[in-house]
C-alpha cells in the first residue's frame, strides 16, 4: 500500500475512533463504493474482450483484482484475456484459493495444465537435415507461435484469438466468452448439446399437441375476440400470451419435459401455421378491423413460446 493509500485509511480509523457509529457508516460507504467501481470494471473488461478489445480488458481486470483481490469475477474474466499459459495458471489458482470447489476454476486449470504438457512436448527439438550448401548440418525445427491468424469461420478476418479448447483462431465475432475462457461457435454448441436430451419423436409430438391447439386458439381469437368491438385490443394483450404459455406447457408435458434446441421453433412454426389460415379468411372478406384480435395472437404467441421453451 502506498503512502497515498494510507492517508485515506488512516482517516476512516480515526473516523471510527473519535465517531463509532458515523465512523463505521462512512467506512461501509468506502467500501461500498470500492465494490461498486470494481464490478464497473469488471463489466467494463468483459465488454472490451467481447469486442476483441483485449489490451483495454486485460487493463481494467488488472485494476479491479488489484483494487478488490478477493473478486472472484475479476480473477475468472482476467484469466481469460492474459496471454501465456503461466499467468491464466495463477489467476485460477488465485480462484481456488478464495473458492476452493469453484467449478470454472478448476476446469480451466485442468485445461491450462493440460495445454502446457502438450506444448513442452511439442516444443522437443526434431532434427532436420538441411539439404542444399549445408547439407552436412542438422537443424532444429520448433512450432512457431508467432504468424498471421485468420478466423476458421471467416477466412478473410485476421485475428489473434484462439479457441480455449480447440486451439481454433476466432475473430471478435465468433468468440464466446465463457469463465474458462473464449471458445468457438462449435465448442459452444457441442457443450450445449449435453443439456439437450430429447429426440426428434419429441419434434413429431410437439406438432401434433402446437397445432390443434393453435387452430383452437385463433378461430377463438378471429370468431369471438373480434366481435367485442374496441376492447378486443386491451382483452387480446393479456388473453394471448396466457393462450400460448398454455400451447408451450402442454407441449412440455407432452414430450416428458425433455428439452430439444429447436423444440421452440416447432411449437412457433405450428403456431404460425395455426393463424395462416384465418388471417387469409379475414382477408378474403375485406374486415381489416378483424385482423387485430388474430394478428396480436399470432405476435405475441411466438414470442411467449420462444421464452417458455428456449
Amino acid at each position: 500500500m502506498t503512502t497515498g493509500d494510507r492517508r485515506p485509511m488512516t482517516g476512516y480509523f480515526l473516523a471510527g475512533l473519535l465517531f463509532p457509529v458515523p465512523g463505521l457508516f462512512i467506512m461501509e460507504m468506502r467500501d461500498l463504493m470500492s465494490d461498486t467501481s470494481t464490478s464497473d470494471l469488471v463489466q467494463q473488461g468483459l465488454a472490451a474482450a467481447r469486442v476483441g478489445d483485449i489490451e483495454d480488458a486485460r487493463r481494467m481486470l488488472q485494476q479491479a483484482t488489484r483494487q478488490t483481490p478477493d473478486n472472484i469475477e475479476a480473477w475468472l474474466g482476467l484469466a481469460g484475456v492474459v496471454e501465456s499459459l503461466a499467468e491464466k495458471e495463477a489467476c485460477f489458482s488465485k480462484v481456488l484459493t478464495l473458492d476452493p470447489d469453484n467449478y470454472e476454476a478448476k476446469a480451466g486449470l485442468a485445461l491450462v495444465r493440460q495445454k502446457q504438457a502438450n506444448t513442452t512436448e511439442d516444443r522437443r527439438p526434431s532434427p532436420v537435415p538441411v539439404s542444399g550448401l549445408r547439407s552436412s548440418v542438422e537443424t532444429t525445427v520448433e512450432p512457431a507461435e508467432a504468424g498471421l491468424l485468420y478466423c476458421y469461420r471467416h477466412p478473410e478476418t485476421q485475428t489473434g484469438l484462439r479457441c480455449n479448447r480447440c486451439n481454433k483462431p476466432i475473430c471478435p465475432k465468433c468468440a464466446r466468452r465463457t469463465p474458462v475462457g473464449f471458445r468457438c461457435p462449435d465448442c459452444i454448441r457441442e457443450q450445449e448439446d449435453k443439456f439437450y436430451s430429447g429426440g426428434n419423436m419429441d419434434y413429431v409430438i410437439a406438432a401434433a399437441v402446437a397445432l390443434p391447439l393453435s387452430l383452437i386458439a385463433a378461430g377463438l381469437f378471429t370468431f369471438i375476440l373480434s366481435g367485442i368491438g374496441f376492447f378486443v385490443i386491451l382483452i387480446s394483450l393479456f388473453v394471448a400470451p396466457a393462450m400460448a404459455g398454455f400451447i408451450a406447457e402442454a407441449v412440455r408435458w407432452a414430450v416428458g419435459k425433455r428439452r430439444s434446441r429447436y423444440l421452440g421453433h416447432v411449437v412457433a412454426g405450428c403456431v404460425i401455421l395455426g393463424t395462416a389460415p384465418f388471417l387469409l379468411f379475414i382477408l378474403l372478406t375485406g374486415s381489416v378491423f378483424a385482423l387485430l384480435a388474430p394478428g396480436i395472437f399470432l405476435f405475441l404467441g411466438v414470442a411467449t413460446v420462444f421464452a417458455r421453451l428456449r
